[in-house]
């Protein structure tokens, strides 16, 4: 019998069936046990389609996340810090505490405020346990004040002083949680700390309540000590002005030499001999630009006491940030959670005035008044 001729027509397609029937019905295996597999995965809560969505099919990577959810692009909100000095002598005119009224002429006050804290000085011829009882719920009344005006006032701190303007009383209560009720005792152990004069501690009795100083001791603006004389002295407080000069003592009590005193009554060493330009205020607008790395920008205007820098709007303005001191003055190196190289190692921030870029640290740019201050974050690489 003849040998089937393979050449014939038809016979080289029944070849390839054959070769392809094997590779159908591995295929076809695999589809099965990948439907079985999903449908396991369903039972148990899984999603059997999550590596599609996977970082292998992503060209971009995305932000990271914390307990699974995707950061978000940091956004630049301003709470402008529009609280004055005027503002503080008003609310020292309507001050009540725990429903006493505790109020003091606006006159009869003088007012320092920076960008995070209150300085009152008030001259008071009140004897002294009527003059500590006071000054501790007008501080207190004062730091709930401060904290309700929601532009970051962080303490306020209160000093009363004798005709002559030496220091009787100095205390200092932050603003959150102040006390709202409670005799001098409980005040004073809730402040951030307090001083006494020898003078006036005397007069409070053998055993007062209190010691004549706890806590830390509270400072000026520039953050010099307050001098606060412990010890009594020989001519004691001077409650009613009789002479236009007066003794300067140390610590002790020792005399160290006579001085005259200032035109409105007050002693250097005060809030408002640290201020000369104590009530005088500049006002400047600012932006904060984050927009070249994502972040947005906002503005405001804000009312700063003379003297102010561009630093000093810049912890004026509600927007967090980070700052360290160099030899050159404060460096800021984030603001509004943008930090300084997150996007290139030469990107961070950067100021200008009036739309001239600075040479010069941001804390030693002074302000005259009516200037326009602009962050930005620059050298951004993409």
């Amino acid at each position: 019998m003849a040998e089937p001729d393979t050449n014939l027509p038809g016979g080289e397609g029944k070849k390839g069936a054959r070769v392809w029937r094997p590779v159908v019905v591995v295929l076809a295996a695999v589809t099965i046990a990948f439907c079985a597999w999903s449908a396991w995965q369903y039972a148990q809560g899984n999603d059997p389609l999550a590596f599609l969505s996977g970082d292998a099919l992503q060209t971009v990577s995305e932000p990271a996340s914390v307990d699974g959810q995707a950061a978000a692009t940091p956004q630049i909100t301003m709470t402008a810090n529009t609280v004055t000095a005027d503002d503080v002598a008003a609310a020292c005119a309507g001050l009540s505490f725990d429903g006493s009224d505790v109020s003091v002429a606006a006159d009869d006050v003088k007012a320092v405020l920076t960008a995070n804290g209150v300085w009152v000085e008030q001259a008071t011829a009140d004897d002294a346990p009527a003059m500590v009882d006071a000054t501790a719920r007008r501080a207190a009344a004062l730091a709930k004040w401060a904290a309700e005006q929601n532009v970051g006032l962080s303490d306020v701190t209160w000093i009363s002083e004798d005709a002559n303007g030496a220091v009787r009383l100095v205390v200092r209560f932050g603003c959150d949680g102040v006390p709202t009720s409670g005799d001098a005792s409980a005040l004073l152990s809730a402040a951030e700390g307090y001083a006494i004069s020898g003078d006036a501690y005397a007069q409070l009795g053998d055993a007062p309540a209190f010691a004549q100083q706890g806590g830390e001791a509270p400072t000026l603006p520039d953050d010099s000590a307050i001098t606060v004389v412990q010890k009594k002295t020989v001519d004691g407080e001077a409650l009613t002005k009789t002479k236009t000069t007066y003794r300067v003592v140390d610590q002790n009590g020792k005399n160290v030499s006579s001085k005259s005193d200032s035109a409105d009554g007050s002693a250097d060493g005060s809030a408002s001999g640290a201020s000369s330009q104590q009530g005088a205020t500049v006002t400047v607008s600012i932006t904060v630009d984050g927009s070249s790395a994502g972040a947005g920008s906002s503005s405001a205007t804000l009312t700063l006491p003379a003297g102010a820098t561009v630093y000093d709007a810049l912890a004026s303005c509600g927007v967090s940030f980070n700052a360290k001191a160099t030899g050159y003055g404060m460096y800021v190196s984030s603001i509004a959670g943008l930090a300084e190289k997150e996007h290139g190692g030469m990107s961070g921030w950067m100021y200008s005035v009036n739309g001239s870029t600075a040479n010069i640290a941001c804390s030693s740019y002074v302000l005259s008044g009516g200037e326009s201050i602009y962050w930005w974050y620059a050298n951004v690489e993409y």
